[in-house]
């Protein structure tokens, strides 16, 4: 099966974040109450699982971030994936919710942010905000992760997939 074009990646991010929204936190076991806040990550890992199942030849990337706080302490971290050279995050919104004295001026500057923030990677908000700490490779079984870790992944992914989103 051939790549997907990004369009469709996009599409499909926003059709994933939706299910986010939509899911009863209780049933998933990698999503919380608080979503989207603190789930950067967990939330771009379940989006490249997904990915992975729907195209299998694609690898995708998954870029750590970090940033300084209002305090000057290298405490604010965030995740989003790299396709194609386009960044997509999928949480970007949990910074409209934080509250201020946790962020920087930066961040706040960049008020509001989508719930899907998509963009080129050389023009994209994030890479102004965040220094970028490490990036990951995801292929198809993600061999990268624990075992046990995809075993979560893959359950929280299923109680996902009983969700249908209002398109």
């Amino acid at each position: 099966m051939n790549e997907p074009d990004i369009n469709e990646v996009i599409v499909e991010a926003e059709k994933f974040r939706l299910k986010l929204e939509l899911a009863k936190k209780a049933n998933i076991l990698l999503v919380t109450e608080n979503f989207p806040i603190m789930h950067c990550k967990l939330s771009s890992l379940l989006f490249a699982y997904h990915s992975l199942q729907k195209w299998p030849s694609m690898v995708i990337y998954g870029v750590s971030g970090r940033a300084v706080n209002h305090y000057g302490h290298d405490t604010i971290s965030h995740y989003w994936l790299e396709y194609q050279e386009t960044a997509i995050d999928l949480t970007a919104d949990q910074y409209n919710i934080i509250e201020e004295k946790q962020l920087n001026i930066e961040i706040l500057s960049g008020r509001p942010f989508k719930p899907v923030s998509t963009g080129r990677i050389d023009s994209m908000q994030n890479y102004k905000l965040f220094n970028i700490s490490h990036r990951d490779t995801y292929i198809l079984g993600l061999p990268e992760l624990a075992e046990d870790f995809l075993y979560d992944l893959h359950a929280s992914y299923e109680a996902l997939g009983d969700l249908t989103p209002c398109t």
